[in-house]
């Protein structure tokens, strides 16, 4: 009798390891293919897959991984779920925190419903806590950033429209302006830029007389956003990548691609690298570096006059001169 059940015993355990074996390895099981296998009954088969579920649980214990193992009713087969791989760790919701507070992208109350709600359904276990605890006081001293909260259900208009091609119809204030004008763009992309999401696209008259010129619009500035339904044709070849762009403008000022030069003295060239994504470095003789990279539009002056003397613009001439008479113009401003 005793030896019976130690070879039933040793039977269960090799058969519940060779299940493991498949679910290990990412592979699905299901209790009629169980019954076939090992010549037993459906209640023989899910007394398996409990032995797994345990195994799980013990597994759990040790290594302190969250796993499931999950019934996907599609093929009726079960499967195991890596549960911290598909959800949200304490660190990298921290991570997120820190960088939405810094984007000052939201005002304050949006903020800590979607930190709230991230929290809530993102992280497992006690995580949730810690990571409160540790952004509660920069977001308890956080200020509301002076430029209209962003619109979601406005950005998600114009990404779908982005996608299907759509032209979209707004009225748009420019900066200083009281009223809105009205406006017709074709959209090609959105981006998010030192504290503000913007729309790139090209006026529908522009677009179907073949100019197109990228404009950028800032999305707090528009209103009675509306997808008209009516299309634009968008060639692959031709279409814009947002990424690209990005890497190539600052501060989301557009205008013609060109290349500069410049050469940077300052104490961390990997700052310079990090703002200039696709700029080349060549360390000079002097211990300086000289900058080449191709750009759209005067945004980088911007950055160029905030390096102060770290600096030295070379070309092209347009851009050097602009630079020169910027920083004579802050020389005179601070004269007595």
């Amino acid at each position: 009798m005793a030896k019976e059940k130690k070879d039933r015993d040793d039977k269960k355990a090799e058969r519940v390891l060779f299940l493991w074996d498949i679910l290990g390895r990412g592979g699905s099981v299901n209790r009629t293919e169980m019954t076939e296998m090992f010549g037993v009954n459906i209640r023989t088969a899910s007394r398996y897959i409990v032995e797994i579920r345990k195994y799980l649980e013990k597994k759990e214990e040790r290594d302190g991984i969250r796993r499931e193992l999950y019934y996907d009713r599609t093929d009726g087969s079960y499967r195991i779920r890596d549960l911290e791989n598909e959800m949200i760790s304490p660190g990298e919701l921290f991570a997120i925190g820190k960088i939405l507070l810094a984007s000052r992208a939201f005002h304050k109350k949006e903020l800590e419903s979607l930190l709230g709600r991230l929290r809530q359904s993102a992280v497992l276990g006690k995580g949730k806590k810690e990571v409160e605890e540790y952004i509660k006081s920069e977001l308890f001293d956080y200020l509301n950033p002076k430029h209209r909260k962003p619109d979601i259900h406005a950005l998600w208009t114009i990404a779908r429209a982005v996608h299907t091609h759509h032209v979209l119809s707004f009225g748009y204030k420019k900066q200083g302006s009281h009223e809105s004008v009205p406006h017709k763009v074709c959209p090609e992309g959105v981006l998010f830029s030192e504290y503000y999401f913007y729309m790139l696209g090209v006026p529908e008259k522009e677009w179907q007389s073949g100019e197109k010129e990228t404009r950028v619009y800032r999305v707090d500035r528009m209103f009675h956003l509306k997808d008209t339904g009516v299309g634009f044709d968008v060639s692959y070849s031709s279409r814009l990548r947002e990424g690209a762009y990005k890497n190539s403008v600052q501060y989301m000022y557009g205008g013609e691609p060109e290349r500069i030069q410049f050469l940077y003295t300052g104490p961390s060239v990997e700052a310079v690298l990090d703002r200039l994504p696709t700029a080349h470095q060549k360390q000079l003789e002097d211990g300086s570096f000289l900058i080449t990279d191709r750009i759209q539009g005067d945004g980088i002056l911007m950055w160029l006059l905030s390096q102060g003397s770290r600096v030295k613009v070379l070309s092209p001439e347009r851009l050097r001169n602009k630079w020169i008479q910027e920083a004579r113009k802050i020389i005179e401003a601070s004269e007595p």
